[in-house]
């Protein structure tokens, strides 16, 4: 599990966020990547438990997460044509 996402499910259930301070206190960036983290994770969560629908029913009724599963599908298959992993 990514760090972020880790943090943020943390944050999430305990309503505390990982670093002492404020929104303003937190690291550059972590609460945008962990917000992004968690989104992905809800888009997929939701895709996942879409039941009986077709996944052109589910995309219907989540526009916005179905642009979440299909951009992080595109930024997987641009990682798998670079050769990353």
């Amino acid at each position: 599990m990514p760090a972020e996402l880790e943090l943020a499910i943390h944050a999430r259930q305990w309503g505390a966020l990982p670093e002492s301070g404020g929104l303003l206190d937190q690291p550059f960036g972590l609460l945008d990547r962990m917000s992004a983290s968690l989104n992905a994770y809800n888009a997929l969560v939701s895709e996942q438990s879409r039941g009986d629908l077709t996944l052109t029913e589910w995309s219907k009724r989540n526009p916005g997460a179905w642009r979440i599963l299909a951009r992080v599908e595109k930024l997987r298959r641009q990682r798998e044509n670079n050769g990353e992993t």
